[in-house]
């Protein structure tokens, strides 16, 4: 018996271990990010946590943007696009943009702008923050191809970014959410709505 239990309680600590995000590319070790927007660096990601960290901006000799494209497989979807603590910024803030597609095809000057899926300028006050959730108020990013720029022109800064991947769910019957509507609606019927002071209670009705 205190062997059963011993088994279960580790079997348990494991399913509460933090899954460890894996380091896709550092440039530091793995080299420059492309710059060429319409050949961008291609990133290999895998279901969980995939963490990408650059450095970029003015050098001085001209600015150095960061190009890199991934691919979310099928049956996957992007939950999760968040700066990691490494970030830092030169003045107001840099920024990020992410186009659907193998290229970004957003010229540096904002030229057919309209063509990206979200940008925006970043500061260390939104290290730790979702931007998928943050600029466009989605749960998820569907399976295909997108490409990622980030810029800064006040100066060199590093940055990070931490790509969730996750099974996509399984979507419903076609009939189920029809169903559960017609289920909610006959509980509904169920219940007697208590008088004031009571508003928020819910008795049911068991005749």
């Amino acid at each position: 018996m205190r062997r059963s239990a011993a088994v279960v309680a580790v079997a348990l600590s494991c399913l509460a271990s933090p899954a460890f995000a894996t380091l896709v590319w550092n440039e530091a070790l793995d080299g420059d990010f492309s710059n060429n927007r319409l050949s961008p660096t291609v990133l290999a990601f895998t279901s969980g946590q995939n963490d990408v960290v650059g450095t970029m901006g003015d050098t001085g000799s001209g600015v150095d943007r960061d190009y890199f494209s991934f691919t979310i497989g099928s049956g996957m979807t992007l939950v999760g696009m968040t700066l990691l603590d490494n970030t830092s910024v030169a003045g107001g803030g840099s920024f990020l943009a992410m186009q659907a597609g193998p290229q970004v095809t957003t010229t540096e000057t904002g030229g057919n702008i309209g063509a990206l899926l979200t940008y925006g300028h970043y500061d260390i006050a939104l290290v730790g923050t979702n931007l998928i959730d943050y600029w466009l108020g989605l749960a998820a990013l569907p399976a295909g191809t997108y490409s990622v720029w980030v810029q800064e022109t006040g100066g060199t800064v590093d940055y990070g970014l931490r790509f969730d991947v996750a099974t996509a769910p399984v979507p419903l019957p076609a009939g189920l959410p029809l169903l559960l509507t017609g289920l909610s609606g006959l509980v509904a019927l169920t219940r007697r709505r208590c008088s004031p002071p009571y508003s928020g209670c819910v008795s049911w009705n068991t005749a």
